[in-house]
């Protein structure tokens, strides 16, 4: 669903151990490592919850929470926020994606990124992108 390439750009890592659900009629999730040892970080995750194990107040509380940022309106409710380690400092981000409804939740995490990247704004890119894929289609 996602070009090799993209990932890379994203990441920063030419070379990566990618696992989750291969059919995107049943997507749960998909990692992005250096390796797949269980020690190594993950760098991206991508993940579908359909259904949501989140309300819409819950969501809404998270966005106030992490002071995250409206998704642009062309993609759909949402929102998007960094990613802060332990002192603070932003090591990443996300951008979360639903239905209307509430019911079907896509997230895209990206730690540990590509050095200069806008994380936030990767974030947003892959959720604008698999938005109709994973959240849209009735199959899913």
């Amino acid at each position: 669903m996602i070009s090799h390439d993209v990932i890379a750009l994203a990441t920063g890592m030419s070379e990566f151990y990618a696992d989750g659900t291969e059919s995107v009629e049943h997507f749960a999730y998909c990692m992005i490592s250096r390796s797949p040892s269980v020690s190594e970080p993950t760098r991206m995750l991508i993940e579908r919850r359909a259904p949501s194990t989140s309300t819409l107040q819950g969501l809404e509380a998270r966005r106030i929470s992490d002071k995250g940022t409206a998704l642009p309106p062309e993609i759909g409710p949402g929102f998007s926020a960094p990613i802060k380690g332990k002192d603070g400092e932003s090591v990443g981000a996300y951008a979360i994606a639903w239905t209307p409804d509430g019911g079907k939740t896509l997230t895209v995490s990206i730690a540990r990124g590509a050095p200069g990247r806008d994380h936030q704004a990767d974030a947003v890119e892959l959720v604008r992108q698999l938005r109709p894929v994973l959240l849209s289609s009735p199959r899913n």
